[in-house]
């Protein structure tokens, strides 16, 4: 009687022996000590002090197009140029003081008139939120005054209070969604750049159509003008 006592409690001290080393392995297999990765960055408060920095930058320039577009626009339509030279150009001014060519001088000053008007526009109307570089105010320029309050409406109702990107705005000025992933045109540069002239064609079939609905006596050089401008940045 003793001897079968003695042996059943032999053999459970060596299950529970056995037990408690699965557990341990377990355990060990469960909750791994991280390891110290010798490639992690220590950022200091320095790094902290230049990132801030370097934001402050960014965000005191965000709106410079802006401020660069309306003091172009300014000398253009004061011929203040001339100052200096009276046979200089708006364009060779451009060129010559600043290194602007032609296409992005105007640009810059259509970027500013259409976020000019948005503004008065919308304004009125408890809108806050704008154009903030030149990629998203570019689409919108192509339209007219009425297409472009119209457009950026859009945006900021698919937007829904957050980031705003230039395909958006593209897409609600052209109609055509951002795909995501890589098309065939990524693959492909000749099908991407086929696609790019197609769209400067329909924007500018869709820039002279608007000028046809305008009434023959509304009609002047001013108008013609600006249409022959918007489609000169469109092939440049």
């Amino acid at each position: 009687m003793t001897k079968k006592n003695t042996s059943k409690t032999v053999q459970t001290t060596t299950t529970a022996s056995k037990t408690q080393k699965v557990e341990t392995k377990a355990g060990k297999a469960v909750n791994p000590q991280p390891a110290e990765s010798k490639d992690a960055v220590v950022f200091t408060p320095e790094d902290k002090g230049l990132l801030e920095k370097q934001e402050s930058v960014i965000a005191s320039n965000i709106g410079a197009f802006l401020l660069i577009g309306e003091a172009l626009s300014v000398i253009k339509g004061r011929d203040l140029q001339k100052v200096s030279d009276p046979n200089l150009t708006f364009d060779q001014y451009c060129s010559n003081k600043w290194g602007f060519g032609q296409a992005y001088a105007y640009r810059l000053i259509s970027g500013f008139e259409c976020v000019k008007h948005l503004r008065e526009v919308l304004s009125l109307k408890g809108v806050i939120l704008f154009p903030a570089n030149e990629a998203q105010v570019r689409p919108l320029t192509n339209l007219s005054p009425e297409e472009q309050v119209e457009a950026w409406s859009a945006v900021l109702k698919k937007a829904k209070g957050g980031g705003i990107t230039a395909a958006m705005v593209d897409e609600a000025v052209t109609g055509e969604p951002e795909k995501s992933g890589k098309s065939k045109a990524a693959k492909d540069p000749r099908v991407a750049a086929a696609k790019a002239e197609h769209k400067k064609l329909r924007t500018i079939a869709k820039l002279v159509g608007n000028a046809l609905k305008v009434k023959p006596e509304k009609r002047n050089l001013k108008r013609l003008t600006t249409l022959l401008v918007k489609i000169q940045k469109l092939v440049n």
